[in-house]
C-alpha cells in the first residue's frame, strides 16, 4: 500500500500538534479535517472513472486540496489511523431519512475504532453531521457545536447499529450500520453507485459544504447557504458567482479537469 505522509496530511488539514497521534487527539484532528476538507461531489457529476485507492485519494485530497463523498474522506482518515497504529475497520451504513434509506443501500462508508477493547465510529464524511470526535456504541450521548449524538444497538433491516441525532429535541437516525469490515473492492462499488444509480442524492447536481467556526456553508449552483451560531442565512446566486465562492471558500476550481 502506499504511503501516507503524516506531515503532508498535517499540513493538509493545518493540524499542529503531535505526530504521535492518541486516542485522546482525535476531537482535535476530526475538526482540523472537516474544517479544511469539504464534502464535495465534483467528480461525482463529471462521472470519473478512477478507483477508490490511497495513491488516489491521496493525489486528489491531499496534492489536489480537493474534497470529497465520504468513500474517499473516512477511508483517507482509516489509512491515517491505520498507520498511526490505531485497530481501525472500514465499515458500511445505509443514510436514512424519515425511516426509510436515502439513496443506495450500504453506501456510507466509515471508521470502526477500537480503543482499550471499546467499539467507537469515527466519521469525517458525514457532511455538517459530524460528531467531531469518536462516538462510543454504547449509547452515551456526545455533544459538539454541531449537535448531539448516540450510537444505538438497533436491529434494522440495514444494520444492527444505528447513529442518532437530536434535532428540534427529538432523536433522529442518521444512517444504520454492520460492523462487518469492507475493503477497498467495497469502495468501488459504492463509487459506481454514488455515480450511477438513479436513487443516488449526489449524481443530481454539484454540492459542497464544510464546517466552519460554530457552524457549516454549503454551497450549489444556486445558492450558498451559510449557518453559523444556528442561525442560517441564503444567498441566491448565478454560474459567475457559484465560481467565484467555490475558489474563495472551498479553494477548488470548479470546472478544473480532474487528472
Amino acid at each position: 500500500m502506499a504511503n501516507l505522509s503524516t506531515e503532508k496530511f498535517f499540513e493538509r488539514i493545518h493540524y499542529q500538534g503531535s505526530h504521535n497521534v492518541t486516542f485522546e487527539d482525535l476531537p482535535s484532528l476530526q475538526l482540523q479535517f472537516t474544517k479544511a476538507i469539504p464534502f464535495e461531489n465534483m467528480d461525482v457529476m463529471r462521472k470519473d472513472h478512477r478507483k477508490v485507492t490511497l495513491e488516489n485519494v491521496k493525489k486528489k485530497i491531499i496534492d489536489q486540496k480537493r474534497g470529497g463523498i465520504c468513500y474517499e474522506l473516512n477511508p483517507l482518515f482509516y489509512w491515517f489511523l491505520q498507520q498511526q497504529g490505531f485497530k481501525v475497520y472500514m465499515v458500511a451504513g445505509t443514510v436514512i431519512r424519515d425511516g426509510e434509506p436515502r439513496g443506495p443501500i450500504g453506501t456510507h462508508v466509515t471508521t470502526l475504532l477500537l480503543h482499550n477493547e471499546e467499539p467507537y465510529i469515527v466519521d469525517v464524511g458525514f457532511g455538517s453531521n459530524l460528531a467531531l470526535q469518536p462516538i462510543p456504541m454504547t449509547g452515551q450521548t456526545v455533544s459538539s457545536f454541531t449537535g448531539e449524538y448516540r450510537i444505538q444497538k438497533t436491529q434494522t433491516p440495514w444494520g444492527d447499529y444505528t447513529l442518532e441525532k437530536y434535532q428540534n429535541g427529538e432523536l433522529k437516525v442518521r444512517y444504520s450500520f454492520s460492523t462487518k469490515p469492507v475493503d477497498e473492492t467495497y469502495l468501488d462499488q459504492v463509487k459506481d453507485q454514488i455515480t450511477h444509480h438513479e436513487q443516488s442524492p449526489f449524481n443530481k447536481s454539484i454540492l459542497l459544504t464544510k464546517l466552519i467556526d460554530n457552524g457549516h456553508i454549503t454551497l450549489t449552483e444556486q445558492s450558498l447557504t451559510t449557518t453559523k451560531n444556528q442561525q442560517r442565512t441564503q444567498q441566491k446566486i448565478d454560474q459567475h458567482l457559484f465560481q467565484e465562492l467555490c475558489q474563495r471558500h472551498f479553494g477548488i476550481a470548479p470546472l478544473q479537469e480532474s487528472c
